[in-house]
């Protein structure tokens, strides 16, 4: 072996601090003849083979009992081997994937390997330096990822078709719901208009129940088709100046800000990317409410926004009436509301989880902090590294 080691490695040093060196190694080394027949293996080698040298020396890369496969299970044909591409094409081959059985130990390794021929004066193969690491926990956690892709894929699959089966049903039945419900107001009208006088006062409030109840359903149903617009809403983020968007949100509420006498506070606030409609209904929600839900003090709706981490951090404070701290993460709730149906205050309770849905969309998250009585500040985030725009304000 001494022998081999000294006439194929041409570099200072004794055979044996060469052999040391080689076996050193956590590489798998093989020299191999022209014939691919084995005349050396460092003890890596051995180690990833599961063979001892003497059970190793004189093999052929080929031999049956080492059942070489591809990847995808299919057999190895002895042609397509490194070792013997090497020989053929008296070029390097570098980073074949293969699969090796190992009949001692009787599992498969998969080793990664690479194959230089060493020429001779003549250009001829003498021998080919095989070597080769092992990547079997590696290929374990590749199949273990492209399983949970594919679960992934599955599961990504099995969602958009049942939301694409939920946004057709919500299609049908809030526009197949309307008709009915207009027939029910309608004749429920004609029937306290023609019969009031022959009926007492109780039937007559019993109506105005079912007229009431009806023109709720309906609210309900448009705020309902209203919310499920956004799981299909295929506007693209672009530059929006939140200025801008601020402005047309302060224009739609001239008169009720002129009526109560409320003062909206306005900052300078940043260009982000945002779709610009959603942002508006965002707003117009938040200020919305802010005005709504007044105390008997002259409303003030005070908007913030500063940078926080990566993203940026908008506020809408007001000083109305407030929300119990225990419900505020329940506002947030579809149809969720915090006032009976026989308050002053209208609505259905969309308004929030369309605020929440919009957020989301942006890659942002919503909350409040609230106490009844003190006003409510609500916060949002946008994600400013979407943002072309990213300065401290």
């Amino acid at each position: 072996m001494k022998q081999i080691i000294d006439n194929t490695f041409l570099f200072a040093g004794s055979a044996e601090r060469i052999s040391t060196l080689i076996n050193s190694l956590k590489v798998g080394v093989l020299l191999q003849g022209p014939q691919t027949e084995i005349l050396f293996s460092n003890k890596a080698a051995l180690s990833m083979l599961g063979l001892t040298e003497d059970e190793l020396s004189g093999m052929s890369s080929f031999h049956p009992d080492w059942n070489v496969i591809h990847e995808d299970g299919s057999s190895f044909p002895a042609e397509t081997h490194p070792v013997s591409i090497a020989i053929h094409t008296r070029k390097p081959v570098a980073n074949i994937i293969m699969g090796v059985y190992r009949p001692v130990t009787k599992d498969r390794v998969w080793l990664l390997v690479n194959a230089e021929p060493l020429l001779d004066d003549k250009g001829r193969v003498k021998e080919v330096i095989c070597s080769f690491s092992d990547i079997t926990e590696r290929k374990a956690v590749e199949e273990k990822l492209n399983w949970l892709y594919q679960s992934l894929e599955i599961r990504a699959f099995e969602l958009a078709t049942s939301n694409a089966d939920l946004e057709r049903f919500l299609y049908v039945a809030t526009h197949d719901l309307q008709e009915p419900l207009r027939m029910v107001n309608s004749f429920t009208q004609l029937l306290k208009k023609k019969y009031s006088k022959q009926l007492d006062e109780q039937a007559n409030e019993y109506i105005d129940y079912a007229v009431e109840g009806a023109t709720r359903m309906k609210k309900l149903i448009l705020d309902l088709l209203e919310y499920s617009k956004f799981s299909t809403n295929n506007e693209e983020l672009v530059p929006t100046d939140m200025n801008i968007v601020l402005r047309d949100v302060s224009l739609k509420f001239f008169k009720e800000l002129k009526e109560s006498g409320a003062e909206l506070i306005i900052p300078v606030l940043p260009v982000i990317t945002a779709i610009k409609s959603l942002m508006v209904q965002l707003f117009e929600n938040l200020i919305g409410n802010a005005l709504k839900y007044h105390s008997d003090s002259k409303p003030v709706v005070q908007i913030e926004c500063k940078v926080d981490g990566e993203n940026y951090l908008f506020s809408v404070s007001d000083n109305g009436i407030g929300v119990d701290p225990k419900y505020a993460d329940k506002i947030f709730i579809l149809f969720r509301r915090l006032h009976g149906n026989s308050e002053m205050y209208e609505g259905t309770g969309v308004g929030l989880a369309i605020c929440k849905k919009i957020v989301e969309l942006h890659r942002g998250n919503i909350w409040v902090e609230s106490e009844q009585g003190k006003g409510s500040k609500f916060y949002f985030t946008i994600s400013a590294k979407q943002n072309p725009v990213y300065e401290k304000l």
